[in-house]
C-alpha cells in the first residue's frame, strides 16, 4: 500500500521551556512545577521513565479528583483522576524533551492489521479518552504515522522529541481528509462532543450519562470506501496501560445509526475482555500485531 506519511518534524521543545505570554497561559505554580517535573525525570534512565510516571500519576490521582479543574476538565464521564494524571504526565515529560519507552497493552490488533492492508485508507475514529493519544506513538513506531485532526497545529509523539502536523477545522477539512484516504493513509478522529455543537451530533443514552455523537467521520469512511476502526485508550483494573481497536460489530456495510450505536457499546466496554490476545515485549520496533509492546528510543 503506497501512502505518503504526514510530516514529521522536532517538537519544538526552547518554546515549551518560556512561560506562555498568552491571555490563557496557565497560572505560575503550574508553569513551575510541570518544568520541574521534565527536569527531574531527566534523571530516571529512559527505560523506567514511563514506570516512574504512572506511578507519580497514582499517587496523585486522589489529590486530582478533589480539584475544581478536574470536575470542568471531565465533563465526558471518560477519564478517571488517574488517567488525567497521567496524561498531563506524558505531556510534559514530551514537551520537554524526555525519551522514554512506552509499555502497554494493545487489544484487538488484528482489527486493525487488517484495515492498513487495504488500499482504501483507514479511519480510525475515538472517544475524547485523553490516554488514547498514545495511539500515534504506537502507529509511529509500526511505520503509520497517522493524519491527527486536532486543534492545535502539533501534536507530539511520546517520548521521541518529534510531532506531526495535524490537521485543523477547516472548511476544506473533509477535502483535505479524502486526499489522504486516496493515498491509503491512516485518520484518527474524535467524534464525541461535549456539549454538542453540530447539527449532525446525535445524542446517545449511556450508564454515564448521554452522549453526544457525530458521524461525520463515520460516513465519510463508508462514502469513501475506507476502513473504520474504533479506538480507545486508558488504564485498565490493574492501572496498567491499555489500548484497544475494534472494527463495528454491525458490519461498515450497516447504516450511520447502528455503526454510531456500536461505537457507543465499544466506549462502554472499553476494559472489557479482549477478542484476540498474544503477547510480546520487544525492544525493537514492533508490529501492529503486537499485543504487548515496549517501544525504546535510545
Amino acid at each position: 500500500m503506497s501512502t505518503e506519511a504526514p510530516t514529521i518534524i522536532p517538537y519544538p521543545l526552547a518554546q515549551w521551556w518560556r512561560r506562555p505570554t498568552a491571555d490563557d497561559r496557565p497560572p505560575l505554580y503550574w508553569h513551575i512545577a510541570s518544568r520541574a517535573f521534565a527536569s527531574a525525570i531527566r534523571i530516571v534512565p529512559a527505560a523506567f521513565r514511563f514506570e516512574f510516571a504512572r506511578g507519580v500519576s497514582l499517587l496523585l490521582a486522589p489529590i486530582i479528583k478533589r480539584t475544581s479543574w478536574y470536575g470542568r476538565h471531565e465533563s465526558r464521564g471518560i477519564n478517571t483522576p488517574a488517567e488525567v494524571a497521567l496524561y498531563y504526565a506524558l505531556n510534559i515529560m514530551s514537551n520537554g524533551g524526555a525519551l522514554f519507552d512506552l509499555k502497554m497493552k494493545v487489544k484487538g490488533s488484528h482489527h486493525l492489521t487488517e484495515a492498513l492492508s487495504k488500499a482504501k485508507g483507514t479511519i480510525i475514529v475515538c472517544p475524547h479518552s485523553l490516554l488514547t493519544y498514545v495511539m500515534i506513538r504506537y502507529l509511529h513506531d509500526a511505520g503509520h504515522v497517522p493524519t491527527v485532526l486536532s486543534a492545535a497545529p502539533l501534536v507530539p509523539i511520546y517520548g521521541t522529541r518529534t510531532a506531526v502536523h495535524a490537521l485543523q477545522p477547516a472548511a476544506n477539512l473533509f477535502i483535505r481528509v479524502r486526499t489522504v484516504l486516496r493515498r491509503g493513509g491512516v485518520v484518527c478522529a474524535m467524534i464525541d462532543e461535549s456539549p454538542p455543537n453540530s447539527v449532525r451530533t446525535i445524542q446517545h443514552p449511556t450508564s454515564a450519562g448521554p452522549m453526544f455523537i457525530s458521524d461525520s467521520f463515520i460516513k465519510l469512511a463508508k462514502r469513501c470506501g475506507a476502513s473504520l476502526v474504533f479506538s480507545c485508550g486508558g488504564l485498565d483494573e490493574r492501572q496498567r496501560l491499555v489500548l484497544r481497536f475494534e472494527t463495528p460489530a454491525v458490519g461498515i456495510a450497516a447504516n450511520e445509526r447502528d455503526i454510531t450505536e456500536s461505537f457507543v457499546r465499544f466506549i462502554a466496554t472499553r476494559q472489557g475482555p479482549p477478542r484476540q490476545e498474544v503477547t510480546a515485549d520487544r525492544q525493537t520496533r514492533p508490529s501492529v500485531a503486537d499485543v504487548e509492546t515496549q517501544t525504546q528510543y535510545r
